[in-house]
Parts: C-alpha cells; sequence; structure tokens
C-alpha cells in the first residue's frame, strides 16, 4: 500500500516524459531512492526547505526511529486531526520516541519518561523553550513566560511568584467562590457546558488577575484568545485577515490595546488583582517590569487562566457523564462535606474528585505536548540530536504507556489512589502541568479553581447527556483538549 500511493505521487509530478520518468512513463528509481528525489522537486519545495533536508537526513543517519508520513504533507494532517491515534499508532510502531514530519520540518517526539526527564530538567542547557515555540506562538503570546530561557526565566519567575503567594492566593479563591455560586446557579437546564465554562473561567481571571468585571468587552477580549490560540497551529503564516493566523494576530493587537490602558491605570491605582501585583513587583536588586513585560506576560497568563482550565474542567465532565458510576461517588463526596464554599486551605480535600481530576488530565492533557528546540549537537534516548531539531515531550503519548499505566486507555480514577499511584512508577510518567523550571507557575490555582467549579456543580445538580448515553462526543487534542460539539448537557436539580 505504501508503495501504491509513493508511485501515485509521483506520476502526479513526474508525468511520463518528465525528469524521473522512463520511456515506459514509470520511475527509473525503486523504493526510497525515487520517492526522496522526487520530494527535491520544485513544486514540492514550499513544505521542506534545504535546511530541514539536512536535519531530515541527520536524524535518519542517527536512526531516529520514525517515517515521512504521507506525501507532501508528511504527518501534519493527521496530527491536526487525528492526534491521539497518529501519536497511539506510530508509539506501537517506533516505541516511544520518534520523528513526524509536520509542515515541513522534522519534529523529535519524546515520550519515553527518562528522555522527558531529560528534557524538562535540561541540566546541560541543551534545549531551548523560547526557541521551541518561537514559530508557532513567538509572535501570538510573545515573551510571555514560557517563551524566554534560562537566567531570563528565572529572574522573571522569581518576580511573578510573588503574585502566587500564599497570601495573595487566598484573596483569589474568596473572589473566585462568589463568581461560582452565581453563574453556575444561574444555568439553564440544558446549555453547551464548553462555552458556559470558558465565560465564567475568563470571569474569575478578569476580577482576579485584572480587578474588574468585563462586561460589554468580555465578547471581544474571549475571541482575541481564542483566535490567538486557535492560531498556534495555523499552516499558512499570513497575517492577512482572512487567514487564521492573521485573525489570531488581529487578536493579538487587541489584547495589547486592552492591557496597556489598564496598566496604566494600576500604575497610579493598585489594588489585590494580580496586575497590580504585577505593577508592584520588585526585585532584590530594585527591578522592576515595564508596561510592555507587564503587557506580554498578563496576556500568557489570561490564556492560560481561562483556556486551559476549561478545557481540563470540559475533559473532566465529559469523563464524568460518560461514566456515571464516578460521578455519584464524587458527587456523595461533595454532599458530604457540606456547602461552604471552597477555601484555599481545602486544596488537600476532596479526594475522589481530585482522583477524577488527575485521570481526566491524563487522558486529555490541555497542553498535549511541550516544545523545546536543540541548541547544539546532543545525546538524547540514545540518538545523536543535531542542534536546530524541534523536540517536543508529549504527555499524548507519556500518558499512555502500557508499561507504566493499566488499560491505559480506560477511564480509572483509582490509578491515582496511594494504594496503587500509578503515577509515581516514574517522576516523569505523568506531567500534565510541564516540568522543570518551566513547570506550571498556576497549577495550584487551576487546581483549586476547578475543585471550586465541580464542588458546586455536582452539590447542585446531577448532569446528564440530553443526547443519550450513546451518543459519542469528539475531543480534539490540539492546539489543547476540548470538545468539538460545546459539550451540551442536561442539569437535573437534586
Amino acid at each position: 500500500m505504501t508503495q501504491l500511493w509513493r508511485r501515485r505521487a509521483l506520476r502526479r509530478i513526474a508525468p511520463s516524459g518528465g525528469i524521473f520518468a522512463s520511456e515506459r512513463g514509470r520511475p527509473h528509481l525503486d523504493g526510497k531512492k525515487w520517492y526522496n528525489r522526487a520530494m527535491q522537486v520544485k513544486k514540492l519545495r514550499i513544505v521542506r526547505s534545504k535546511e530541514h533536508e539536512r536535519l531530515f537526513r541527520a536524524l535518519e543517519s542517527s536512526r531516529v526511529p520514525g517515517d515521512l508520513g504521507r506525501p507532501v504533507f508528511g504527518h501534519t494532517l493527521d496530527f491536526l486531526l487525528r492526534t491521539q491515534p497518529l501519536m497511539d499508532d506510530l508509539r506501537a510502531k517506533h516505541g516511544p520516541n520518534f520523528r513526524l514530519h509536520l509542515a515541513g520540518r522534522p519534529v523529535v517526539i519524546i515520550g519515553g519518561p527518562d528522555a522527558v526527564r531529560e528534557v524538562l530538567l535540561d541540566r546541560d542547557k541543551n534545549f531551548s523553550s523560547e526557541l521551541g515555540w518561537k514559530k508557532s506562538i513567538g509572535k501570538l503570546f510573545a515573551r510571555g513566560l514560557m517563551l524566554k530561557d534560562f537566567d531570563e526565566h528565572r529572574a522573571d519567575r522569581r518576580l511573578m511568584q510573588m503574585a502566587f503567594r500564599n497570601e495573595a492566593m487566598r484573596g483569589y479563591v474568596d473572589t473566585m467562590t462568589a463568581h461560582i455560586n452565581t453563574a453556575v446557579g444561574n444555568w439553564p437546564r440544558e446549555l453547551k457546558l464548553y462555552p458556559a465554562l470558558k465565560q465564567l473561567t475568563l470571569d474569575m481571571a478578569s476580577s482576579i488577575f485584572l480587578g474588574l468585571a468585563l462586561g460589554p468587552e468580555s465578547k471581544a477580549v474571549d475571541e482575541a484568545f481564542v483566535a490567538a490560540v486557535n492560531a498556534s497551529i495555523a499552516l499558512v503564516r499570513s497575517e492577512l485577515p482572512v487567514f487564521a493566523y492573521g485573525r489570531g494576530m488581529r487578536g493579538r493587537r487587541t489584547l495589547e490595546r486592552f492591557f496597556a490602558t489598564l496598566i496604566v491605570e494600576r500604575r497610579k491605582n493598585p489594588g489585590a488583582d494580580l496586575l497590580s501585583e504585577l505593577c508592584r513587583a520588585k526585585s532584590e536588586d530594585g527591578e522592576r517590569f515595564s508596561d510592555r513585560e507587564i503587557s506580554d506576560h498578563m496576556i500568557f497568563l489570561m490564556m492560560a487562566a481561562h483556556d486551559t482550565t476549561t478545557s481540563a474542567m470540559s475533559s473532566l465532565v465529559h469523563l464524568l457523564l460518560e461514566n456515571p458510576e464516578w460521578q455519584e461517588r464524587a458527587r456523595e463526596e461533595v454532599l458530604a462535606r457540606g456547602p461552604a464554599p471552597i477555601s484555599w486551605d481545602d486544596r488537600s480535600a476532596l479526594p475522589v474528585l481530585d482522583r477524577c481530576f488527575d485521570e481526566a488530565i491524563r487522558l486529555f492533557p490541555p497542553v498535549p505536548y511541550t516544545s523545546r528546540q536543540s541548541l547544539r549537537d546532543c545525546t538524547l534516548a540514545g540518538f545523536e540530536i543535531p542542534a536546530d531539531v524541534l523536540i517536543a515531550p508529549a504527555a499524548l503519548v507519556t500518558h499512555r504507556l502500557p508499561e507504566f499505566w493499566s488499560s491505559p486507555d480506560r477511564f480509572d480514577p483509582d490509578r491515582f489512589s496511594p494504594e496503587r499511584a500509578e503515577h509515581t512508577k516514574h517522576t516523569h510518567v505523568y506531567f500534565p502541568f510541564g516540568g522543570g523550571a518551566h513547570v506550571c507557575i498556576g497549577l495550584h490555582f487551576a487546581r483549586i479553581q476547578v475543585k471550586a467549579v465541580m464542588h458546586e456543580l455536582l452539590g447542585r445538580y446531577r448532569v446528564v447527556n440530553p443526547r443519550g448515553p450513546r451518543r459519542p462526543r469528539s475531543f480534539k487534542s490540539v492546539p489543547m483538549a476540548c470538545p468539538t460539539d460545546g459539550l451540551p448537557v442536561a442539569l437535573e436539580r437534586l
């Protein structure tokens, strides 16, 4: 079959009498030789540059397992449309570490936990997060914390960490629970839960991080974030508004104007919100963030605070719908605790709900992979990796390795129980929040936020599928996990 589509691809670009055709209209060369030659035809140069050809050859010579995927497009379309099945297929074929052909360049997927640990901890400073994310989100989320390396990243993170100290978090959670109580209590009996959760998390992020209610601006700000996130996987990198990338860049400019006005106001009249904390933040040497630095950090933080959290919650609700026995177990725990709002001191409360959440983001990690670029020739997972190669530690692979996870495709929250603790079999077999220096700065806030919303939702309603239990749902995995149908639900009051 492989030879058949390769032959068909060649005939389309090298007809009878063409440069690679024999007198009978068939290729002179067999197997890889004629296919690799065909890939040099000018028509295909749009997807593979000379530099990328060099990297392909270097990775092949170092015996990194993998293949070229489909003609011209490689694995790109499969990666966008059927991400998890593609990862499962390639992992079964090549092992946990393999190479892909994405958008004309090689990408090395890292799924083995030993190699994941080496990349995320990066003790030798071989891998750049800034360069790894630059092409996909470099302009969209410019100079956010994820796009900084080493000393610069450490300095900025230390300043930002002040905004996530315990005293500040207590106030954030108190503000958050008031929003949750009002919003969840006013939801209609049938709704699409994903956009409802997204609106709720945006409202909470606005109050906590910005110290304001967005009001009429809410729709424009949310659309700007959605456009920027979707643009991260755009194949056409044109800033014309007819393209997804162009709409994303327009969204970025909307956010820049929005935050520029707010920063001026918070410099004059600081409050108890995170934006004010960043305006006040000062290093031991007296260094402060500039207005542009604050804007860049806030755009990135606001995206993470509502987009990734919405992704995690929608995955959790989806799996509780598919597994009603676990929804009932979580509800019993919530009702036993009582109706009092979740506080910062409840981080260890509701262990059954915690296990359900951990399992949801194992199966549907909000950030399916992280991205690095090799800065120099190095050895990784036993392979010689040349400089300038994209390296992607992929939770989509690691979180489903059968040698670490029993029945890895099954929803089984008890795998996180103290008795089984499958996530502790290796330090880096589970990394939904990243790891190393770039571990998510707001992971504790995200966890308490999800717990507070689910406490209110499960304490009020039984959540059911209005279309019946046999109607399957589909989730896309990139750029972040989310339901393709908006997650319609019916809420039955208890």
